[in-house]
């Protein structure tokens, strides 16, 4: 039966002649690949609503192994993110997170809906690095890996004097394990990395407006996402490769 539903376009790629396959994450059905016919072909209505990071209405019919997408309707280009590189890059590192991270036909809505809202977000306001954890954090979450903040993973107790992480076991170490308890897993986190990782899983998106974050804590709470998703979601993304290798050469930093 055909069905329709919001969809935001992770990738496409050429398929056949005048073709393109497209993995799109649907607000009904998750994560699904589709074929979009016709859609090299000059006037195709569907071309503006299968792009990446599209928020497009899509009407899609079902297939043995592949959807067919039979008609479209834009809801959002999101085209101040695409006038600067780095909006563009940074979100085609959400698609790809989204991409490498979701299993497919399995619903998540409320994904989808925070996947809408920090686009919105950063097309509306710019880019905004805490915006961006955000998403990773959230991401983490609905995936089941939600860091442990406030009780020691090892024991229990609330965690008071001590600011290290285990990222094996997916939280914070009291000091007394800590003396009684080594990993290869295990960083440092500085106090103000820590609340704004507290900050980011317990409030909602506008709230990063208001929050004045030093340069270093960025980086921190950059790297510790990062080797987070990558030790639990077992996979490397190529697109951050890419804006590391950028802001490298255009601004000497590492």
């Amino acid at each position: 039966m055909n069905y329709r539903s919001r969809a935001i376009v992770l990738k496409n790629m050429d398929y056949q002649e005048t073709d393109k396959l497209v993995t799109i994450f649907t607000e009904q059905e998750g994560k699904i690949r589709a074929i979009a016919k016709g859609i090299k072909k000059p006037g195709s209505t569907l071309r503006a609503c299968i792009q990446p990071f599209c928020h497009s209405l899509l009407y899609l019919r079902p297939g043995r192994n592949l959807e067919l997408v039979t008609q479209g309707r834009l809801k959002d280009f999101y085209g101040n993110l695409r006038e600067d590189i780095n909006g563009t890059l940074q979100a085609m590192y959400l698609m790809e997170l989204l991409d490498k991270s979701l299993m497919d036909r399995v619903a998540m809505k409320s994904l989808f809906n925070t996947t809408v809202e920090v686009l919105e977000y950063l097309d509306l306001h710019g880019l905004n690095p805490l915006a961006i954890r955000y998403f990773e954090l959230k991401l983490l979450i609905y995936l089941g890996y939600q860091p442990v903040l406030v009780q020691c993973v090892r024991c229990g107790q609330t965690v008071t004097n001590n600011r290290e992480f285990d990222l094996a076991e997916g939280g914070m170490i009291c000091a007394t394990c800590s003396q009684n308890y080594t990993s290869r897993w295990v960083m440092s986190l500085s106090g103000e990395t820590l609340a704004l990782l507290r900050l980011l899983m317990q409030r909602n998106l506008i709230a990063i407006d208001r929050v004045k974050a030093s340069p270093t804590a960025l980086r921190q709470l950059e790297w510790f996402t990062e080797k987070y998703m990558e030790y639990h979601l077992e996979r490397r993304f190529v697109v951050k490769k890419t804006i590391r290798s950028m802001k490298t050469l255009l601004t000497g930093d590492g």
